[in-house]
């Protein structure tokens, strides 16, 4: 459960501090005031990704150097006097290096991080899931391994910085010849075996993520759209994996990809294969629903896969995720929006944003904590 947010320099927040208690939170005001930063922050802090951003440094306000965000976190069945119960999550984001991550003021690992904070959540930038681009299913497939499956980030970050140098060096291939374009292949070798290794165990956490999920998927799914048929997954790339093929077995494939796609690539400056290139499919009755999708139909796989997604991240101990819904219920209809609502009631913590109180329910109004964020000269802030 999150006690409190601080935001430092990050984005239109100068600097910051949001208290949080157990329920409902709801933070509203016009665009732009600085609601989706507060819940940007929590992903960053659960995950060590930004939903809105490609690198970190975007978020760091204006010109700046650094930004940095506090989130407090406390046990959902501790008592509020135990400090041992207690822990401060941080993220120090630099302009001109990596993230640096602490946990109670030590640097640690993202993992470590996403040990004390899990956050399930329906952002704006994915409301295009089904008909958007491949990307947008990466995203958020990414976003749930990376608190699902331990050490699955850390293995996605060496393999994101992997593709980078490789990519650079293909381009740099491509105005030189001779003694030089070998020396670069040379060069290329070890990371395209960093690929490799990194990438297959990247696919086999994305197959074994999607395979959790196909039961309660179809479950969420039945419960929010009882009149459509079974909802299924499929993941899709051009090594055609296996649902059950083992990080080893998915290098074999993709080390063959490599070997045929080598030419092509030379000639092109890019890595043509890799998970970077994969997409994710969903079916409903036996079809892929992405080109005949209905914004109902939409809707439903968005709603089905929040659900989902509360269900797998709650921990052996029963502890759900912290909720996050931005500008949620502008995109749902009344039937929907009853469903939504449920599910906020039974959960010990969800934070929630919205231009107007006048766009939710009223029930869920009269029952949440709401705050007005407004965006003035020094910078957004909770309206007094």
């Amino acid at each position: 459960m999150i006690e409190s947010v601080r935001l430092h320099q990050m984005r239109s927040w100068a600097d910051g501090t949001v208290a949080l208690t157990p329920g409902a939170h709801i933070f509203w005001g016009e665009n732009g005031a600085g609601k989706t930063t507060i819940l940007e922050a929590c992903i960053i802090a659960a995950t060590g990704r930004s939903h809105r951003a490609g690198a970190l440094r975007e978020v760091i306000a204006g010109d700046g150097d650094q930004a940095s965000i506090m989130v407090t976190v406390r046990d959902d069945d501790a008592e509020p006097t135990d400090t041992l119960a207690r822990s401060t999550l941080g993220v120090e984001i630099s302009r001109a290096g990596r993230a640096k991550h602490l946990l109670n003021g030590t640097p640690r690992t993202t993992a470590a991080l996403g040990q004390r904070l899990r956050v399930a959540a329906f952002v704006p930038e994915e409301t295009g899931l089904v008909v958007g681009a491949p990307s947008v299913r990466r995203g958020l497939i990414d976003r749930v391994a990376s608190q699902w499956q331990r050490g699955y980030e850390a293995t996605l970050t060496r393999y994101e910085r992997a593709l980078r140098q490789r990519n650079r060096l293909l381009k740099d291939a491509l105005e030189v010849d001779g003694a030089a374009r070998r020396a670069i292949a040379s060069e290329m070798r070890p990371w395209t075996e960093m690929l490799i290794t990194t990438g297959s165990e990247v696919v086999a956490g994305r197959l074994a993520l999607l395979a959790a999920l196909a039961p309660v998927l179809s479950a969420t799914h039945s419960e929010v759209a009882p009149s459509e048929a079974a909802l299924e997954t499929h993941y899709l790339s051009r090594e055609e994996y296996r649902a059950d093929e083992s990080a080893n077995e998915c290098a074999a494939r993709l080390s063959q990809s490599f070997d045929q796609t080598a030419e092509t690539e030379g000639y092109q400056g890019y890595t043509l294969v890799g998970p970077h290139r994969d997409d994710i499919a969903f079916h409903v009755g036996g079809s892929d629903i992405a080109p005949t999708a209905s914004r109902g139909q939409q809707r439903s796989l968005l709603l089905a896969l929040l659900f989902a997604e509360i269900t797998l991240l709650t921990d052996e101990h029963g502890h759900p995720p912290v909720l996050l819904l931005d500008d949620a219920f502008s995109e749902l209809d009344p039937q929907r929006r009853e469903h939504l609502v449920a599910r906020i009631a039974a959960l010990p913590q969800s934070i929630i944003t919205a231009t107007a109180l006048e766009d939710l329910a009223p029930g869920l109004v009269a029952k949440a904590t709401s705050r007005e964020i407004q965006r003035g000269p020094h910078g957004s802030a909770v309206a007094a």
